[in-house]
């Protein structure tokens, strides 16, 4: 851990000490500064020591360094108070909040990005109210969703482009439940790991695969490690920008204002400039050797029809209602 981590990790906030001095805000960023995840972290950061003259200042943390490289601790520690502004992706803000994980879902926005822009981005959509609702609830306020972008699958044992490929390959998962869920289904065996080992248990054989988004592939450099890569676009991922409680208990409402409209133009930029990624990130891969693949219509629908006991498993957990919210009906 670094001196300037110690020193941060160490002091906490400094919540005005009447001095005159800047409020410092820790931020804590999952990726890499090469991922597009921090076109939100600049831009919010940017517009928060704009907007209020320089009486807050953000300092951005990457590669989830606050918290050693442990996802989930740092989504914890967001919740707990220990960092004051926080973009984790959806899928391990469910750690805490466990009904977030229904927009990843597999398979579930037919349309792609036109889907996910009306149930998810879409301000006041039912992705959007059900993730601020729930995240509110446990004490975090969220300013915003980014996009981390839909997840694809990549291995270096055989191309996917049916059910039967997934057999006995060991694809490594983040610890989200609905994705140990969605593999094991498919005959996988689904494997947990923290990120930051992903790269070397790729290069050393300990897992065969894994999935991601594009860019947190390409900032990981996965494309170096692995043969082969499928488009099949089966879960999206949404990232969120939020506040600690502890934070915005002691803002004013003009500054609350500040901060809202900032996490949204964050928010704004973040997915603009990732949509504008993608296509360029399949090339990069297609150039450093690995086969693409995309899945086809009628593999997609195997793949979904395959998915029946996980979306039953879901329908008791989250309710059938909130289902029929996001356009599914069983």
């Amino acid at each position: 851990m670094t001196a300037a981590v110690l020193a941060a990790a160490g002091c906490g906030s400094k919540q005005g000490s009447g001095d005159g001095k800047a409020i410092q805000l820790k931020m804590n960023v999952t990726t890499s500064e090469s991922s597009v995840w921090h076109v939100a972290a600049k831009t919010f950061k940017k517009e928060i020591e704009e907007k209020t003259k320089g009486k807050y200042k953000v300092m951005i943390f990457g590669n989830e360094q606050l918290a050693s490289g442990d996802l989930t601790k740092g989504i914890e520690m967001l919740f707990n108070g220990a960092t004051d502004v926080d973009i984790h992706s959806s899928m391990i803000v469910s750690n805490v909040v466990p009904k977030v994980s229904i927009v990843s879902m597999p398979w579930l926005f037919p349309n792609g990005y036109k889907s996910v822009d009306e149930y998810v981005l879409k301000p006041g959509s039912p992705g959007d109210k059900l993730i601020k609702k729930e995240m509110e609830s446990k004490g975090v306020h969220c300013l915003g969703l980014g996009e981390n972008g839909f997840r694809q699958i990549t291995n270096n044992v055989r191309p996917i482009t049916k059910p039967e490929d997934l057999q006995g390959l060991k694809i490594r998962v983040p610890p989200i439940t609905i994705l140990m869920d969605v593999f094991s289904t498919l005959g996988a065996d689904p494997t947990q790991m923290p990120f930051s080992e992903c790269f070397t248990a790729l290069q050393q054989g300990a897992v065969d695969g894994q999935e991601n988004p594009y860019d947190t592939m390409r900032s990981a450099k996965l494309q170096e490690v692995q043969k082969y890569m499928t488009t099949w676009n089966y879960s999206y991922d949404p990232i969120v920008l939020s506040v600690s409680g502890k934070v915005w208990k002691k803002l004013s409402p003009e500054e609350k204002k500040i901060f809202e409209e900032a996490g949204q133009k964050a928010c704004a930029e973040q997915v603009a400039a990732s949509r504008k990624l993608d296509a360029t990130i399949v090339d990069e891969f297609k150039k450093a050797g690995v086969k693409v693949d995309e899945l086809s219509p009628e593999s997609v629908a195997q793949m979904k029809k395959a998915m029946g006991p996980v979306y039953a498993k879901y329908k008791d957990k989250f309710g059938e209602d909130t289902f029929k919210s996001f356009g599914y009906t069983f």
